[in-house]
């Protein structure tokens, strides 16, 4: 059984950071009651641990709860978009199909092992193919000739085949017990198809709800964050899956912006490498936006809506001190910036590997 760490700032303890730890088995759910809104997900940090028990998030919310049938077809969309995102590494494997292939078939002869589908116990090869040719096309892989129960576990495949840890927010504070009713029966159903973890956040004041008995048993309330999030930056959209190793986040334009220019540039184009992992000396760990290893230098592309509280704050200022005495340098950049003016994004990196060249090439010298 995985472990999901979660983070949040108390409401009585101020800035102090409560860590939390909750069991959720794979076809489970897992309710958490707060009143911090769908929309706030900059007060809810997932523990760094996380990371390096690779597991893999997705994250959907509902403003508003539509009928059964709405329900799960949303979760499809957010799921379908995020393996449209994530081509052509699917099944958390980078180089398994050609990219540049102009059939299916020549796609799919190209594993790199040829015995990788006997070996992927669940894969439907005939959801694969017609998934691969509706991402060759530009569409994202909701098929309807399939249906929903395959799609979901197919796509939960291709996002991880170590399975996923799917978090769903509500939003509506009362919703009809109807819909309260299918939202219900909804989210077992999708857990029960899909094989995620599945971690339900609902307002308190649905913790009475009587059309949600079978998921509220076991509920955990957890406390208010201090402020709420806004959410206007595009670049929070980076956070409906969470994490990407080794390549720029394919929900982020800042990063994949940033990534082609910097692959371009001669001098900083071998330098970084894109969402990697770092080990503090006080035994944190962090996944951190870009990082050149050799000069430990770290660069975070930063959203307002996850950065631009209290919280994010504080938490910001926190894991940069735990850096620093771990002898890295960080550049935080505006995500805003990158996109609106990375020519001036790309200059502030060079500037800091060149500051970080000097001070290493003096250290070495005082130290002969």
């Amino acid at each position: 059984m995985q472990r999901l760490f979660i983070c949040l700032e108390g409401s009585l303890l101020g800035d102090i950071v409560l860590l939390k730890t909750f069991d959720i088995a794979p076809g489970q759910v897992q309710t958490f009651l707060w009143d911090g809104g769908a929309e706030a997900w900059s007060q809810v940090i997932l523990a760094e641990e996380i990371c390096s028990a690779n597991l893999r998030l997705v994250f959907h919310s509902w403003p508003q709860l539509s009928e059964h049938e709405g329900i799960i077809q949303s979760v499809l969309q957010t799921l379908a978009e995020v393996v449209y995102r994530l081509w052509p590494s699917w099944y958390c494997q980078d180089n398994l199909f050609a990219d540049d292939a102009t059939t299916e078939a020549a796609v799919l002869n190209s594993y790199r092992c040829l015995d990788w589908q006997r070996r992927e116990a669940g894969v439907s090869l005939p959801w694969l193919k017609a998934a691969v040719r509706a991402r060759q096309q530009g569409k994202v892989p909701l098929l309807d000739p399939f249906p929903h129960s395959l799609q979901l576990a197919q796509l939960a495949l291709a996002i991880d085949p170590a399975g996923i840890v799917l978090v769903l927010a509500l939003a509506e504070p009362r919703p009809a017990d109807h819909r309260l009713l299918a939202l219900a029966r909804a989210v077992n159903w999708i857990a029960i198809h899909s094989q995620a973890r599945v971690a339900l956040w609902l307002p308190q004041s649905l913790a009475q709800a009587a059309a949600l008995d079978s998921i509220l048993y076991g509920a955990k309330v957890l406390p208010c964050p201090l402020t709420a999030a806004v959410a206007t930056a595009e670049d929070e959209a980076k956070h409906v899956v969470f994490p990407i190793h080794g390549r720029p986040h394919p929900f982020s334009p800042g990063e994949e912006k940033l990534a082609q220019w910097l692959a371009r540039d001669r001098e900083l184009g071998q330098l970084f490498s894109f969402n990697q992992m770092v080990r503090t000396k006080r035994g944190q760990t962090y996944l951190v936006d870009l990082l050149w290893l050799e000069g430990r230098v770290i660069v975070e592309v930063d959203g307002y809506r996850h950065h631009g509280n209290r919280f994010g704050f504080n938490q910001d200022r926190h894991r940069d001190y735990d850096l620093l005495i771990s002898d890295y340098v960080v550049l935080r950049l505006p995500h805003d910036e990158v996109l609106n003016d990375v020519e001036v994004a790309v200059e502030k990196i060079r500037d800091v590997v060149r500051f970080r060249r000097r001070q290493l090439c003096h250290t070495r010298e005082v130290s002969l």
